[in-house]
């Protein structure tokens, strides 16, 4: 029997695929054939109904960007150019101004009165040039108080109507304590008053050097930098300083060296204060250019023809000037004022020589005293006792 000839399990019409026809046919068919162009045209389609004349090529837009722009707007842009310029300007500085404004706030050497109409203080007509440390106060400059209530002053007595208290208080038979001894000796030292035999004017070692601190004004650190550089000046010469505390007693322009009232029937104590510029006009300010950290000296008596002996004296302390060197620099080199200070009050003077911290300005890493300096300091420790003082 033959094989039927249709299949018993028909397949599925296999769908016809479509057929593709180009653009440019259907452009042909329309009626409506592309213009030809180069392979390097703009290809940009164009909508339907359109005529083209809407449409602009890169080189159309480069050809108006190359036409000349008329001289009025040259003009208006260069004028907004430069005001853009000026005003960025105007922002960078009033930044800077507002900041250093904030700095110098911060650090104390910007004061709100300055603005608020307060009178300046009037500088000296021999205002000294800047300098970061000074000898001894000048008897002649005007200074204002402390607002400090005065204490009341006792009945007077016939001692207390004398320039000078009872001779010999305190005095020992022998120096209270020797100078350390100087590993490297120079001569780098000098001396601010000194005899006809040319022995230096120096305090008594054979009695103890009592001093007061007014505290009105000091930094935070100030009473650990006082005690700190009290222990070198008295280290260097061998001389005893006690200190007795707090005081209410306001620098003078001529520090009294004997003040019944106040003290007893001794010498004055060294009077240490911080101050400001209110009170000492030759402090650290930059409306008159000068920049003094401290002044420091003391005042010596001689009687029936004994050697110069100091027997008081006074230490000022800038303040406000210190506290900011603290601040950038840290408490060692506001020490080295204090110390610098103090050398003035035993009797050093200043020296020419950078090394030394007796130079009349303050030297980055110096914050001590150095060969030099401890030297005189030695030989100012060495004097003999004077009990007719």
């Amino acid at each position: 029997m033959s094989e039927p000839d249709y299949d018993m399990f028909p397949r599925a019409a296999q769908p016809a695929k479509p057929t593709r026809i180009p653009l440019w046919k259907l452009e042909e068919m329309a009626a409506n054939p592309a213009p030809p162009e180069s392979w390097r045209g703009s290809a940009t389609p164009i909508l339907p109904g359109g005529d083209g004349t809407h449409v602009r090529t890169l080189a159309a837009i480069q050809d108006e960007l190359r036409r000349p722009v008329p001289w009025p707007i040259r003009l208006f842009r260069a004028l907004g150019g430069m005001l853009r310029l000026l005003f960025k300007a105007v922002a960078v500085l009033t930044a800077g101004a507002l900041l250093c404004g904030f700095l110098l706030y911060f650090h104390g050497d910007l004061k709100p009165s300055a603005f608020l109409g307060s009178p300046a203080p009037t500088p000296a007509t021999d205002a000294p040039v800047p300098l970061i440390y000074h000898t001894v106060p000048d008897p002649t400059k005007v200074r204002a108080p402390a607002a400090v209530p005065a204490a009341p002053a006792p009945t007077p007595t016939p001692r207390a109507a004398m320039d000078h208290p009872t001779p010999g208080r305190e005095e020992s038979a022998a120096p209270l304590g020797r100078p350390a001894p100087v590993v490297a000796t120079s001569g780098s030292y000098a001396f601010t008053l000194t005899g006809k035999d040319k022995r230096p004017a120096a305090y008594d070692p054979c009695r103890p050097i009592h001093y007061v601190t007014r505290a009105a004004n000091s930094p935070a650190a100030g009473p650990q930098l006082i005690k700190e550089a009290i222990a070198a000046v008295s280290q260097a010469t061998g001389l005893v300083f006690i200190n007795d505390g707090a005081t209410t007693e306001a620098p003078a322009p001529q520090h009294k060296s004997y003040q019944p009232a106040r003290y007893g029937d001794r010498w004055a104590p060294v009077l240490i204060a911080w101050e400001t510029t209110a009170e000492e006009p030759r402090f650290t300010n930059y409306a008159v250019g000068t920049n003094v950290m401290g002044l420091g000296g003391s005042a010596a008596v001689s009687r029936e023809g004994s050697e110069i002996t100091y027997v008081s004296g006074q230490l000022e302390l800038n303040g406000p000037a210190l506290q900011s060197l603290i601040f950038r620099e840290g408490p060692a080199q506001a020490r080295a004022v204090i110390e610098h200070e103090l050398g003035h009050v035993v009797g050093l003077d200043h020296v020419q020589d950078p090394t030394q911290l007796m130079n009349p300005r303050g030297v980055p890493g110096v914050t001590t005293y150095q060969a030099g300096d401890l030297t005189g300091l030695a030989r100012l420790g060495r004097g003999e006792c004077r009990p007719g003082i």
